[in-house]
């Protein structure tokens, strides 16, 4: 660190800049190590802080995940935030969601959890009151209009069917400016479509969440259109982070999550019935049974999420030799369980790509 710091922060060359990434990773890893040799192995804080301001002001988001510098996690230590560090959210962002569907709620209930944004700043609209009881819970404002959500918002959260996208986009498309940013989450409506249906130089997100985005567990993978800066990918996550893992990527990829993820949840929750069917059909009470069921699946997932290891390696660690696992995994690949699933995932990413081609816009006439 004492030749770091003999430095100035800002004159560092691109040579000496990755010197400092060559250093930082082998006092990373030496770290680890003694944690798991020693157990008694403590990185010094006051190092700890000046390494993440280093990073921060050679904008090392660029080169390595730049979430792990914002929340002071690279060394796995607690901090205070640092006092100089600009906010990175504005506190008067105003954000608007038209459609209150599960999706619009747990987003929502993401939003707020972070505290960045007050309830006075969300507002929801659709065409029926039937929603509007929970979100009301969380002192967001409602409204039956969609061009008066648009008009008072900054971010717009496009929540409805895909076969709804484009009436409701036709109806807001005079009020869209370039302050807005406008993120659609319906399944298969690509970018073209959307940026079609809107202002030319429009701002544009697509995000795939899904239903455990209502207890803040969801898994979230968004990408931008032609007009979204970095910045605004940026925004949308750190909106985001509290709704569950949310990670960028190319378009390609978002149908693919429709069918892994956001049809995904659905999947499992067919596993968990059977497992508990299984149960029951030998004896043990249904709701025992089915609670059960939810506790293994969680704690599986669980388990999987934070151990990083393969599936496979986890499974073969629950089998032992003539054991009941391996028996019980022999008449699961016998069913062609493997098979099902991979299939499942397929034909929900094909349909997807099929609601798409279906939304997309027959003329241009849309743009203005």
């Amino acid at each position: 660190m004492c030749i770091i710091r003999s430095r100035s922060i800002r004159n560092i060359r691109t040579d000496q800049y990755y010197t400092l990434i060559a250093i930082y990773r082998n006092l990373k890893k030496t770290y680890q190590l003694k944690m798991s040799a020693m157990k008694k192995y403590f990185w010094d804080s006051e190092e700890t802080e000046y390494m993440l301001k280093v990073l921060r002001e050679l904008d090392i988001a660029k080169h390595l995940d730049g979430r792990k510098v914002r929340n002071l996690k690279l060394f796995k230590i607690k901090t205070d935030p640092d006092p100089e560090t600009p906010p990175e959210m504005d506190s008067n962002l105003r954000i608007g969601f038209i459609g209150a569907g599960n999706m619009a709620y747990g987003i929502a209930k993401g939003v707020l959890q972070s505290g960045d944004v007050p309830p006075t700043n969300v507002k929801v609209s659709a065409p029926s009151t039937r929603n509007f009881g929970r979100f009301q819970e969380l002192g967001v404002a409602v409204t039956h209009s969609n061009a008066e959500l648009v008009s008072s918002c900054d971010m717009v959260f496009v929540a409805v069917k895909p076969h709804l996208v484009a009436t409701v986009l036709s109806e807001i498309t005079d009020h869209v400016t370039r302050k807005h940013i406008i993120v659609s989450v319906a399944a298969g409506v690509t970018l073209a479509t959307l940026q079609g249906l809107l202002p030319f130089d429009a701002v544009v997100l697509r995000l795939m969440p899904n239903l455990p985005c209502l207890v803040q567990q969801g898994a979230l993978l968004f990408s931008r259109g032609t007009r979204a800066r970095q910045e605004d990918g940026d925004l949308l996550r750190s909106l985001l982070q509290h709704c569950g893992l949310v990670e960028e990527g190319p378009e390609a990829w978002i149908d693919i999550h429709t069918g892994l993820s956001g049809s995904g949840v659905a999947f499992v929750y067919l596993f968990a019935e059977a497992l508990a069917e299984g149960a029951v059909k030998m004896g043990m009470p249904s709701a025992l049974a089915h609670s059960i069921a939810a506790q293994t699946v969680l704690g599986a997932g669980q388990l999987l999420r934070d151990s990083g290891k393969h599936p496979a390696q986890l499974r073969s660690e629950v089998c032992t030799p003539g054991g009941t696992t391996i028996f019980g995994l022999h008449a699961m690949e016998q069913g062609g369980v493997r098979a099902a699933t991979m299939t499942a995932v397929e034909t929900a990413t094909e349909r997807a790509r099929e609601l798409g081609r279906k939304s997309a816009p027959t003329a241009t006439e849309n743009r203005k």
